[in-house]
Formats: C-alpha cells, sequence, structure tokens
C-alpha cells in the first residue's frame, strides 16, 4: 500500500484524500434525502390516514342522515324529508370517491372502500328508493320491520367503514414506526460513516503527508548539500511521480555540475602544467594527452604556422601520419586551411555528408572532425585538426576544447615571448651577435663539458685595429656598420658549432668546442685573412682604409683549467699581437700551471 501511494503522482496522493470524503458526503447526502423521502411519504400516509377517517366519518354522518331523512319521510310523508335524503346521498357518494381516491395506493384499503361502496348502492337500491317509492304510492309498509331491515344494512356499512378506519389508522402506525427505524439506523450509520470517515482521513492525510514531505525535505537537504559542495547528495528514492521526475533532474544536474567542475579541474590542471612548460614540445604533448583523455579523438594533428614561408606544418600527432605526407608534413598555403584564415573553427560533425576543408590534408573517411586556430594575443600562430566519431561535437564540447586549445595557444605565445626576450638579454643589438653576459654562461658550460670528457675547447680574441680612429674621422655611423661588417665577417668564416660574441666596444670572442690551440690558430688566420678583404663603405667618395684585425689564441687546458684563465691567456696573445705590429695572430704560450 505505502508503495502505491508513494508511486502516485502528487494530483492522483490528494485525490487519494479527497474522494473518500467526497464520497462519504454523497452518501451522507444520499441518506439524508432517503430519510426525508421516507419522513415525506410517512407524513402524507399519516395525512391520508387522517383524511381517510375524516372522510369516513362523514360518509357515516351522510348516511345516518339519509337513514333519519327515510325515517321522516315514513312517517310525515314530507316532500322536503326526500330532498334531505337526496342531498345527504350525494354527499355520501362524493365522501366514497374521496375515499377511494385516498386508498388507491393501497390495494387491501382500496377493496374495503369497494366493498363499502358496493353495500352503499345496495342499500340505495334495494331498500332507500323501493322504500320512498311505496310511501309515495300510498301504499301500506310494515314500518317497524322495514326499519329494522335498513338499519341493519347501515351496520353491516358502519361496521366495514370502521373496519377501513382502523386498517388505516394500524397502517399509518407501521409507516411511522418503519420511518423512525429508518431514521435511527440513518443516524447510527452517518455517526459510524463519519468516525470511519474521519479515521481514514487522518491515515490517509498523515501516509500522504509524510509521502510529500519527506521527498521535499530529502531535496532540500541535497540543495543545502550541493550549495556547500557535495555533489552527491542522498536523493529520494526513485517514484513514478514528479518527486521521481524531480529527483532525477536533480541527479542529472548534479551530475552534470560533477562533469563541469571535474573538467574545469583537468582544465585548470592542463593550464597549470602548460604554464610551467619550458618548451613547445611539452606544450605539444601535453596538449596531445589532454585531448585524448577528454575527447578520446582517432587523430589528433597539431599545425604550427611558419609566418615567414607562410605554411602550416605538422609539429605533432596523436598518429602517426601516412608515409605519403611524411615526408613533407605541410599544408603549403596557409590560406587553405579555413582555420587559419577565418580565425574561426571549422566543425563538420559528418563527413560523409558536409563540406570538408579545402586543404584536404590528411582527412578522415567517416565520423567528424574539427578544426580550430591556435590564437595568442590576436595573432594566429597554428591550427589544431581533431578526428572523432560522428555528431560528437556539440556546442559544450566546442567550447571545452576551445578552453584546451586558448590555454595551449597561451602558452606558446608565452614561451616565444620569453625567448625573444631571453635572446633581447643575450643578444648584441648593433652585431646581433651573443653578448658577453651569454658568452660566459656559455663557455662555462662548454669548458666543464671539455674538462669531463677531457677535451680541448679553444677561445679566440679578436680586436679591430685602429677602430678608434674611424670612428673618430668617419663617425659613429660607419663605426658601427664596421662592426656589424666585421660580424659577418667572422662567423661566415667558421663553423656554425662555433660562437661568436661581441666582448666590448671592438673585442670580440670566439668559443671553439673540441678545438686546440693550434687549431683555433688555423680559424683564426683563416678569419684574419676574411677580415683584411671585407669592404665597408663610407657613404662618400673617398674609400675607407683597409681594416685589419688583431687576434690572439688561447686554449683550455694548453693555457689554464678556468675559462677566466683562458680568457686572460687570449687576451695576452691579443696585446701581443698589437705590440708586434697588429693584423696577426697570437698562440697564448703554454703556462706552467696548465702543464703541470
Amino acid at each position: 500500500m505505502a508503495f502505491t501511494i508513494r508511486n502516485l503522482k502528487i494530483r492522483d496522493q490528494i485525490l487519494l484524500v479527497t474522494l473518500p470524503p467526497l464520497f462519504a458526503l454523497l452518501f451522507a447526502v444520499g441518506l439524508f434525502f432517503y430519510a426525508y423521502w421516507s419522513a415525506t411519504n410517512t407524513e402524507r400516509a399519516a395525512t391520508q390516514t387522517r383524511e381517510s377517517v375524516i372522510r369516513g366519518e362523514s360518509f357515516l354522518r351522510h348516511n345516518t342522515e339519509a337513514s333519519m331523512a327515510i325515517r321522516a319521510y315514513i312517517f310525515s310523508e314530507k316532500k322536503n324529508a326526500v330532498a334531505s335524503y337526496d342531498k345527504a346521498m350525494t354527499e355520501g357518494r362524493a365522501d366514497l370517491i374521496a375515499l377511494r381516491d385516498l386508498e388507491s395506493d393501497s390495494p387491501q384499503q382500496l377493496k374495503f372502500v369497494l366493498q363499502i361502496q358496493a353495500e352503499f348502492d345496495e342499500l340505495q337500491k334495494e331498500w332507500a328508493l323501493p322504500l320512498i317509492d311505496r310511501v309515495r304510492e300510498g301504499e301500506k309498509i310494515d314500518i317497524p320491520s322495514n326499519l329494522a331491515d335498513g338499519q341493519d344494512r347501515m351496520t353491516i356499512i358502519r361496521s366495514q367503514v370502521l373496519k377501513l378506519q382502523e386498517e388505516d389508522e394500524r397502517n399509518s402506525e407501521d409507516k411511522l414506526l418503519t420511518a423512525e427505524k429508518l431514521i435511527r439506523r440513518t443516524l447510527i450509520v452517518g455517526v459510524g460513516l463519519a468516525a470511519l470517515l474521519g479515521g481514514l482521513l487522518v491515515f490517509l492525510t498523515g501516509l500522504v503527508t509524510r509521502q510529500i514531505v519527506m521527498p521535499v525535505r530529502l531535496l532540500i537537504r541535497a540543495a543545502e548539500e550541493v550549495a556547500q559542495g557535495d555533489l552527491s547528495p542522498l536523493l529520494p528514492p526513485p517514484v513514478q511521480n514528479e518527486f521521481g521526475v524531480l529527483s532525477r533532474s536533480f541527479s542529472e544536474m548534479t551530475t552534470a555540475l560533477r562533469r563541469e567542475r571535474e573538467e574545469i579541474a583537468s582544465l585548470n590542471r592542463f593550464s597549470e602544467a602548460v604554464t610551467q612548460s619550458t618548451s613547445e614540445i611539452e606544450v605539444y604533448d601535453l596538449l596531445l594527452h589532454s585531448l585524448k583523455e577528454r575527447f578520446q579523438p582517432r587523430q589528433v594533428i597539431i599545425l604550427q604556422l611558419k609566418h615567414s614561408q607562410s605554411y602550416l606544418e605538422v609539429v605533432a600527432s596523436l598518429v602517426p601520419l601516412p608515409e605519403e605526407v611524411a615526408a613533407w608534413p605541410v599544408i603549403e598555403e596557409r590560406h587553405d586551411c579555413k582555420a587559419v584564415r577565418t580565425g574561426r573553427p571549422m566543425v563538420v560533425n559528418d563527413v560523409r555528408g558536409e563540406s570538408l576543408c579545402p586543404s584536404k590534408f590528411v582527412l578522415p573517411s567517416e565520423g567528424s572532425y574539427y578544426c580550430g586556430p591556435l590564437i595568442a594575443s590576436g595573432i594566429i600562430i597554428g591550427s589544431v585538426r581533431i578526428e572523432a566519431a560522428k555528431g560528437l561535437w556539440t556546442p559544450e564540447r566546442q567550447r571545452l576544447l576551445e578552453s584546451y586549445l586558448n590555454g595551449a595557444a597561451s602558452a606558446l605565445s608565452n614561451l616565444r615571448l620569453l625567448d625573444r626576450m631571453k635572446q633581447q638579454a643575450n643578444i648584441d643589438v648593433l652585431t646581433g651577435l651573443y653578448n658577453r653576459r651569454f658568452l660566459e654562461d656559455y663557455a662555462r658550460k662548454i669548458f666543464a663539458i671539455a674538462e669531463r670528457r677531457e677535451q680541448p675547447a679553444g677561445v679566440i680574441m679578436l680586436d679591430l685595429d685602429h677602430f678608434k680612429s674611424f670612428n673618430d674621422v668617419y663617425g659613429h655611423e660607419v663605426g658601427d656598420r664596421i662592426l656589424r661588417q666585421f660580424a659577418k665577417t667572422v662567423t661566415g668564416a667558421m663553423r656554425e658549432t662555433n660562437l661568436t660574441a661581441r666582448y666590448g666596444g671592438e673585442e670580440f670572442v670566439v668559443i671553439l668546442p673540441d678545438t686546440s690551440t693550434k687549431s683555433c690558430a688555423l680559424v683564426a688566420e683563416r678569419i684574419r685573412q676574411a677580415v683584411s678583404s671585407m669592404v665597408v663603405s663610407s657613404n662618400t667618395d673617398k674609400p675607407l682604409p683597409q681594416l685589419t684585425v688583431s687576434i690572439g689564441v688561447a686554449s683550455f687546458p694548453s693555457n689554464g683549467h678556468t675559462l677566466d684563465e683562458v680568457i686572460q691567456a687570449s687576451d695576452r696573445a691579443l696585446y701581443e699581437s698589437k705590440r708586434m705590429g697588429r693584423n696577426r695572430v697570437t698562440a697564448a704560450a703554454v703556462s706552467e700551471s696548465a702543464a703541470r
């Protein structure tokens, strides 16, 4: 019973409480009308009985008057006595007709009335009217005998009338008793029904109230728990009514909130991880892993926009690319990628029924794909294509994916900005070479590697000859041009593995990993010759004199065990070149400490 009520709809539960009282009320009203009808019938029967008695007495009185009129006519032979007889007979017949109408509902009583009427008619026909005719004709009659005969007939009629009245009174009393019993029974049934109804109403009201209040309290408590951050609250048991619908909706809401919180937590973890990344490759790996975890794609392809060449190159993919594009994994024109061209994502939920990307680069043959731009600070730096199941890209999933892409793009932009800042901090603005600070950091790493591997490392120190006089005569603009051209000449005369830095003013230093003093001297000589052939325009009719450079060479461990010792050794060799007439290469002598 409880389970059935709990599954009823709220409207039906309310009807369960209200219908029994309504039916009981209708039943009580029916009983009332039945009692009223019975009382009315009883009253009508009593009224009919009284009228019947009155009519019976009136009939007896008129019958007696008719008998007295005949008696008076016999003795006096007066005509007015006959008139009185006729009047009494007429009124007597009217009484009989009224009695017959009053007793028409009772066959037994009506039978008595008809017998009385038959006796009355027979009295008139066989006694009264013949007797009047005989007196009127002057015939001699036996008065005592005729009067006795009429009296006997009258007695029979009277007895029948009295019997009719007794029967009416007895029926009236029976009806009154029956009505009293009915009213008493109706009262008992009504009181019992009211008590039963009251108890049932209290029981059903309490039961229905519990069924309504309990889920309401549970839902209120669940709402409070959700407000406090608990997304797994205790909900009402599943039922087939409005509370069941509300409970399921609440459960779906908390499930969506849990999923959203998990997605936000996952997105926060991703954002924190990419923020702490130190390279673009690390950002790409994190993006691939996160997209695989959140969307279960078939393929993820990350493309980087090469602004100088204006093409998109694949820098990472979840699944290895097909062999036909693996050697040259690029979209040759940036405008072929619709996401890059428009700056908006391109979503295809069914590749078999929708238009595809114009680039046609490794498109899936089934399912769906999403191609979105990587935008940082309003600049497009690449795009990401994700292949997945058909119809996957709902607006909610698109928004979540865009959050991941925006986080990755922001991290990539920050890394590139950091690289530029590092370059600006380590690069000499005038010559484009590394500065002294970067040189010292780099050289210490090279010397540490050389010491660990027991390999040599060379240092070349260069100084432009008479550079101050060039500045004084031709101006600083020409001097700057000379320094820039000198930097290009030096770097062009060496291997890419060697590093050139501006040490200060017109002094430059070259670090040569895995190079001895002798080899350094060969490189230095090649640089000296290249500088001697260098031509710098003066922007005037007067050409610049030939530029030369003085060079000092030293190496680890021949000339020292630390960077400072080797730098000092090369610097001494440089000044030896200047002392001996400039435009030459001088190798530092092996130091005693290095020899030991």
